[in-house]
This record gives C-alpha cells, structure tokens and sequence, in this order.
C-alpha cells in the first residue's frame, strides 16, 4: 500500500465505495505485471508504512533443499514437514533478533548533550531514528556485499556489535579469507559491551512461523514458509529461513534457534537467497479520528479487493518466481553447496554458549521464578540485565 494526494471528485466512490473503478484506470496504464488494486480516501495524515500493524510474508523454499523428494511417500514427506514446522515455530513470540540482521543498524544512539538552538534538529533525529528501528521492512533495503566474512568480522570486532553483514560468508574470496584470520562463529557475552548494546529495537513479535503442504507449480514442488509479525528487520526473515534449513539439514544443532534468540549470545547465521521472498499482506491498525471513512476500516476485509489480489500472485506473480524454483539451477544450488561446505561452529564454541545459556537460565529462573517456557522467558528476557 502507498498514499499520495490524488485530485479526485468525493462522488468518485458513490456506486464504487472499494474504488475499483479507479484502480481499473490507472491499470489501463500500467504492464501487465504490475497492478492497482483498489483507490480509497484516507485520513490527511494516514501513513501506510508506520500504520502498518501486521506484515505477511511467503518464503518459497524448494521442497528438495530440505529433503523432500518426489520418491518419497506420503508418511515420509508429511514426517519432513511436521519436523520443519517444528523448527520454524521455534521463531515465534517476542524475541531478540539481533543476531538475524545487521545489529549497528537498530542500536539506539547515545545522544551528545545538545545546546537549547539544536533541540529541534534533535527532535527530529530522534523521530527519523525511532522510524528507522521500528518499521524497516524485510525486502526495502540493498544488500550490503562489502563487508568481509561475517565470522571473521564477528571476532575482529572485538566483537563490536556490527557483525551481521550480509552472509558473505559462503562465498569463495571469503572462504579464503577465513585461513588468514581466527575465526569465532558464536560467543557469549559475559559483561556488557557499550559498542555491542542489545535494546528493544532489537526485539521483533512473530505470530506466526510455519510451512503449510507440500505444493507444486508447473514441474516445481515447493513449500510456502508463512512468516507473520508486526514488523521485521534487515535480513531477519533471510536468515530464519537459512537457519531453519540448516537445522533441518543437520548442519547446526537443534538448539542453535534458542541460543541465537538470548541477547547475550553472538553467533554467525546463514542467509537464504532472497529471489523467492514476497510481501503476501498487511494489516492496518487506523487510529479512530474523525472523518475516517468506513472503506479504509474494511479495506482488508473487502473480497473485492482480496479475491483479485489472490488472483494476480497466482496468474502473474508466482509464475514469474517460479523460474526460482529449482533446486538444481541458481540460485540453489552454489547457496546449497556453500551452505553444506561452510556452516559449521566448532563443538568448544557451541559447548562455551550452551553452559554460559544454561548458568544464565538457572539465574533467571531463582530471579524470576519462572521455569523456562521459550516464548516468555525470551519476553521478559527484554528487561533483564
């Protein structure tokens, strides 16, 4: 969804209140692959980015990448999927991410003292950063391709809390890179770092992530990994996917997505390609001022307005990402092999998490009197020390 000012007669809804007339004009305009759904009034102030309650996403994964071939039968592959659903629940509830994206990006700025003429300019850096941490959208930013390997910045850091570029870790230049320095793919944060500060903005809600049936398009099989929250940060979803694939291939332990969702831990995770990632949905939480109008209320409600959204990712969008679907072609099968040849954390490292995590849940529980549960304890995670 966008907003814009448009010069439009108020009578324009009288016998179309969804304004799918409009949207019909605008498309006599447009390519066939890119489509106007429905034009409403909205409020003067309405922003559709930072009104944005729930985002929805669809990953497509090609069945094979987690071991579901056609030879199998009906018992095996819904075995293959109710374990990867296992693994992608995981993610749900209220945890820290910030080992899932570029964690600098989302650490709050300690201010400099300002002088009374600057508290203005101030104001608004504020703003423009609490916009920035709170609604950066999985899919609206570059991929930074300049950084070194991820593990090798992860030590040379000093671990300094930048260490979540982009997983350049899989590719050749860096593989050789990974000989000339020691590398530390996941550590535990003992002592609070200043340079590496786990905040709420590093906290994201799931509500949902799971995988439905296994699907087929044309002479693809696929699966539709379903990823719902209310809002998400650079690579996040990317790198649950990865994870939850390299869980699912046994190339990390199991427990790796509960020691990757404790703030105090910092580990090296893998990036899934991100040709198959698609924005599905959203929904809006309107603020009830006057003069909203009742159209933008049930804009998300209205099968006039959803019935041919669903259409067009049939007919025109999945068609198109269809071509990414082979797990034998690009970009599967070099992320597959690297994937398969790189990911690995030594058993000294993971071991050094696992007991740091289990003392850290032992002072948690006789702090909090609260047995582990995942979801909550990640929750409250946010406001321990």
């Amino acid at each position: 969804m966008i907003s814009l000012k448009m010069e439009i007669p108020e009578i324009a809804w009288k016998d179309d209140p969804s304004g799918i007339a409009l949207a019909n004009y605008i498309n006599s305009y447009l390519p066939q692959d890119i489509k106007v759904f429905s034009i409403l009034p909205s409020q003067r102030r309405f922003d559709a980015r930072r009104e944005c309650a729930v985002r929805k996403y669809s990953y497509l994964l090609p069945a094979e990448i987690i071991g579901i071939q056609r030879s199998l039968s009906t018992a095996e592959i819904d075995h293959h999927l109710s374990d990867f659903n296992d693994i992608l629940n995981a993610f749900e509830g209220d945890h820290p991410f910030h080992n899932y994206t570029i964690r600098a990006k989302y650490r709050k700025k300690v201010p400099a003292k300002q002088s009374p003429g600057n508290r203005l300019a101030s104001r608004r850096e504020k703003l423009s950063e609490e916009i920035l941490v709170s609604e950066t959208d999985e899919e609206e930013e570059e991929e930074d391709d300049s950084g070194v390997n991820e593990a090798i910045a992860l030590h040379s850091e000093g671990l300094n809390g930048n260490s979540s570029q982009s997983s350049n870790r899989y590719s050749g230049s860096n593989m050789r890179a990974r000989n000339l320095f020691p590398v530390v793919c996941a550590r535990w944060l003992y002592e609070p770092d200043e340079t590496d500060r786990i905040g709420a903005s590093h906290f994201r809600k799931i509500l949902r992530c799971s995988c439905g049936n296994l699907e087929r398009f044309l002479s693809a099989d696929y699966i539709d990994i379903s990823i719902v929250g209310e809002s998400f940060m650079l690579h996040q979803i990317r790198k649950m996917v990865g994870t939850a694939v390299a869980v699912k291939r046994e190339l990390l332990p199991r427990d790796i997505l509960k020691l990757s969702l404790s703030k105090f831990s910092r580990i090296v995770l893998p990036l899934a390609p991100s040709e198959v990632l698609i924005l599905k949905g959203n929904s809006f939480s309107l603020r009830n001022r006057p003069g909203t109008r009742p159209e933008m209320m049930t804009l998300v409600e209205s099968e006039d307005i959803l019935l041919p959204v669903n259409n067009f990712y049939t007919s025109v969008l999945l068609p198109q990402v269809s071509m990414f679907l082979d797990p034998s072609k690009s970009p599967w099968k070099e992320w597959v092999d690297n994937l398969d040849l790189n990911t690995s954390i030594t058993d000294s490292e993971l071991d050094n998490v696992r007991n740091a995590w289990n003392e850290w849940n032992e002072k948690f529980q006789r702090r909090n009197y609260l047995p582990y549960s995942g979801v909550d304890q990640c929750s409250c995670e946010r406001y321990a020390s």
